[in-house]
C-alpha cells in the first residue's frame, strides 16, 4: 500500500469542540456532523448515516460512537430521530446550542474557534505530486472550512439577538453569580433549583412548564435535567401544541406516569415530550397510561375476543342450518301425524 492511498481521506477536526465537555471522541463526531450538516439536502439540517459509515469516516468504534452520541445528546449539541420503515437513524447538529456554548468558553478556547485545526489540515504534506493532488481533490478537505464560517455568521447573529429564553429580562449574564431558584409546589413543598443551571426566568414563555417538568424529573431521576436553547425551543413548541394552561400538568404526567419502554430507556427527554405532545395530553386528560407490555396484552385480549365472537357466529350458523334441515325431513317413527 502506498502513501497516497493511506492519506486518501482527511477530515475536519475542530479542536475547540473538545472544551464543550464531550471529550475527544465527541468532538470528532461533532466535527464530522457539522461537515455533513452543511452538505445535506434536508433544509432542516437532518442527515442519515450508518454506524459503519461513521466508523469508516472517523475511525470511531461502535462503543466510542455510542458514548460520543450520548454525551452530545446530553449537552444538547446534537439531535437524533428514527424515520422510515425500516427505521433509519438521522442526525442533526443543534447549531444554536453549539454557538451558545462556544461563546461561553474561556478566551483560549475562543481563539481555537477563530483558528480551526482544519486550516493546517488543508496544507498538503511533503511528498509526491500525485499525493498532494489526491489530498486536495477530496471534497471533505476542500470545503472543510465552510462549517466554521457558517458558525461565525450564526455567532454574530445570535450575539445581537439574545432571546428571553436564554436570559430572563433584567437578569445578569449567564456566568454571573446568582441565587438558587426556589419554587413552592401546590402541596407546600419548596424546591430549590441550583443557580448554575440557569433555567428560564419567570417572565419567559417556557418558565412554568419547564419548572414543572424539571421538578418531576428530579423527583424521578434524582438529577436536574439539562437546559439549553434547543430544549427551550422544544418546550415552547410543546406549549404551542397543547396550550399554556395545561402544559405543566401534562409535562408532569409524562415524567411520572409514562412507562413505555423506549421513553424510560431514553429517560423521558423533552424532545419526546414534544414529539408526542397530543398523545401525552390525551393520557393526562383520561388518566390512562399504558406500558408496552400492557399494549401487547390489550392487543391479545382484543384478538381473543374477536376469535370468541367468530366461534359463536359459526355455531349459530350451524345450529340454524341444522334446524332448517330438520324442518324438511321425512316423518320418523314415533311422530304423530295429522291426517
Amino acid at each position: 500500500m502506498n502513501l497516497a492511498s493511506m492519506l486518501d481521506r482527511p477530515i475536519a477536526f475542530q479542536r475547540s469542540f473538545v472544551h464543550l465537555g464531550a471529550g475527544i471522541t465527541g468532538a470528532l463526531m461533532l466535527s464530522q456532523a457539522v461537515y455533513w450538516a452543511n452538505r445535506g439536502s434536508d433544509d432542516d439540517g437532518w442527515f442519515f448515516k450508518t454506524q459503519v459509515e461513521w466508523e469508516d469516516e472517523t475511525g470511531l468504534s461502535r462503543t466510542e460512537q455510542e458514548t460520543a452520541r450520548k454525551k452530545l445528546l446530553s449537552l444538547g449539541l446534537m439531535e437524533e430521530a428514527r424515520r422510515g420503515i425500516p427505521a433509519k437513524l438521522y442526525f442533526r447538529v443543534s447549531i444554536d446550542a453549539l454557538v451558545s456554548q462556544l461563546e461561553g468558553l474561556d478566551t483560549p478556547c475562543k481563539q481555537d474557534c477563530r483558528n480551526p485545526a482544519i486550516k493546517d489540515a488543508g496544507t498538503p504534506q511533503t511528498g509526491s505530486q500525485k499525493t498532494r493532488k489526491q489530498v486536495r481533490g477530496k471534497a471533505a478537505n476542500r470545503s472543510a472550512g465552510n462549517p466554521q464560517s457558517k458558525l461565525s455568521k450564526t455567532t454574530t447573529e445570535t450575539t445581537s439577538e439574545t432571546t428571553a429564553e436564554s436570559i430572563a429580562p433584567g437578569a445578569e449574564a449567564p456566568h454571573a453569580a446568582a441565587e438558587p431558584m426556589r419554587v413552592t409546589a401546590p402541596n407546600g413543598t419548596i424546591h430549590e433549583i441550583p443557580a448554575e443551571l440557569r433555567y428560564p426566568g419567570p417572565d419567559t414563555k417556557s418558565h412554568k412548564t419547564w419548572i414543572a417538568y424539571a421538578i418531576a424529573y428530579e423527583g424521578r431521576y434524582r438529577s436536574w435535567p439539562v437546559w439549553n436553547q434547543t430544549v427551550g425551543g422544544q418546550i415552547c413548541n410543546f406549549i404551542d401544541r397543547v396550550g399554556a394552561e395545561v402544559a405543566p400538568r401534562i409535562a408532569v404526567h409524562y415524567v411520572r406516569r409514562v412507562q413505555e419502554d423506549f421513553i424510560v430507556r431514553e429517560m423521558h427527554p423533552v424532545r419526546l415530550l414534544q414529539q408526542n405532545a397530543e398523545k401525552w395530553a390525551t393520557q393526562c386528560q383520561t388518566g390512562v397510561g399504558m406500558t408496552s407490555t400492557q399494549a401487547r396484552q390489550a392487543d391479545q385480549t382484543s384478538a381473543n375476543a374477536g376469535a370468541i365472537e367468530e366461534a359463536k357466529r359459526l355455531m349459530r350458523e350451524r345450529a340454524g342450518a341444522a334446524q332448517a334441515a330438520g324442518a324438511g325431513a321425512e316423518p320418523g317413527q314415533g311422530e304423530v301425524i295429522d291426517v
